[in-house]
């Protein structure tokens, strides 16, 4: 390991350490400090600590760093902490999407943190009783350090992975097991990452591959911020703006849009309070969501605002149209209130239309389905 190891290692570290703070700055900008955020920003965080740490080290070992034990020591124990430190945040920030009951009692947050200090002790009492216990006297690290080392945070990052599938086989809502499958990734990619360097590559491929993760994460996670509603997990209206745009009138293809709005749904909020009112919304998009799964024709479902909802579809002639899919609807916000024992009724009036010819266009035909959504509310 010479001077072009070096100039490699610390260029791969800076860039990546470079992406990590952009990402990092920027979520502080828009930081509105939910749970998940500050997980968000701790992991990442603990990410850079470790590149810098461990650039250090790299540069020790290509003899760009005096090689002086005190300092070898130093950066090897920092290592050894900011890697547990980097796995508990990517575990936590899996426990506050997850909503795991823990995270509310001070006491389990510091019984899950309890592996890192209890590892970290022994760690340290192993080099204090036997300097030579995990690093020798030419300051070259022995086996059983990489052992040490990835044992903890090893534990958390399958310990995440294995929550996340669990939660995603028992949720029943499609876009809830893709998010809780994609977070399972995460851990899942670092610990890969981490064993193709330690046993295939010379080269920062934890630093690379990590780096990559977390900017597809953070990607990811703004989409979903741009196009789903926060509370129904449904499309938002950005989002139904930008499907409509992609229509047209085709002689092949039927273009419907439903128009659909909670009835009496400021009676809910007024009588049983906002977060009924809240679980009402989440309730009616089950259904919506539900109805789309069961129906063969293409569906695009969103939330358009309030108590109001979207859905386009695009039967064929042998697939149901918007009578058929407005039926179902309404059967399932019946199964919906009988199932929850709602002490209020949960229906919809429902107004749709079609685009009729090549001069017509999505938008016109969702105001001729909103008036007749008015008027079915009106009945």
């Amino acid at each position: 390991m010479g001077f072009d190891y070096f100039v490699f290692y610390t260029e791969a570290s800076a860039i990546c350490i470079a992406i990590l703070l952009m990402i990092l700055i920027t979520d502080r900008i828009y930081n509105t400090k939910q749970e998940k955020q500050i997980w968000f920003g701790r992991a990442i965080l603990a990410f850079i600590t470790y590149f810098v740490s461990d650039a250090c080290w790299a540069a020790m070992l290509s003899g760009q760093f005096p090689k002086i034990r005190f300092f070898a020591v130093l950066f090897n124990f920092s290592n050894y902490l900011f890697l547990g430190m980097m796995a508990y945040g990517m575990f936590m920030l899996i426990a506050a999407t997850e909503k795991m009951s823990f995270r509310k009692s001070l006491a389990k947050r510091l019984l899950v943190f309890m592996p890192i200090i209890i590892s970290f002790l022994v760690f340290t009492c192993a080099y204090l009783s036997n300097p030579l216990f995990w690093i020798n006297e030419n300051n070259e690290l022995n086996d059983l350090y990489y052992v040490l080392q990835i044992s903890v945070p090893s534990c958390y990052l399958l310990a995440g992975f294995v929550l996340s599938i669990k939660y995603a086989i028992k949720s029943e809502i499609k876009e809830e097991r893709r998010q809780f499958l994609f977070i399972g990734i995460v851990p899942l990619s670092v610990g890969a990452f981490g064993m193709i360097q330690v046993i295939a590559l010379n080269a920062p491929t934890f630093c690379f591959g990590c780096t990559l993760m977390w900017l597809w994460f953070y990607i990811q996670n703004m989409q979903s911020l741009i196009s789903v509603d926060d509370l129904t997990h449904l499309n938002n209206r950005g989002q139904i703006n930008r499907f409509m745009d992609q229509l047209h009138y085709d002689d092949d293809n039927r273009v419907c849009i439903m128009m659909l709005d909670i009835n009496r749904f400021k009676g809910i909020n007024d009588t049983f309070g906002h977060a009924e009112g809240d679980r009402a919304l989440i309730l009616a998009s089950e259904a919506l969501r539900q109805t789309c799964e069961k129906i063969k024709a293409p569906a695009f479902l969103g939330r358009f605002g309030g108590d109001e909802f979207t859905v386009i579809i695009q039967p064929r002639e042998d697939e149901e149209g918007p009578e058929e899919v407005a039926e179902i609807i309404r059967r399932s916000m019946q199964e919906k209130q009988q199932e929850n024992l709602l002490p209020y009724e949960l229906e919809f009036s429902i107004g749709y239309d079609e685009l009729k010819d090549k001069n017509d266009n999505v938008h016109e035909c969702m105001k001729r389905a909103d008036q007749k959504l008015y008027l079915d509310k009106k009945r």
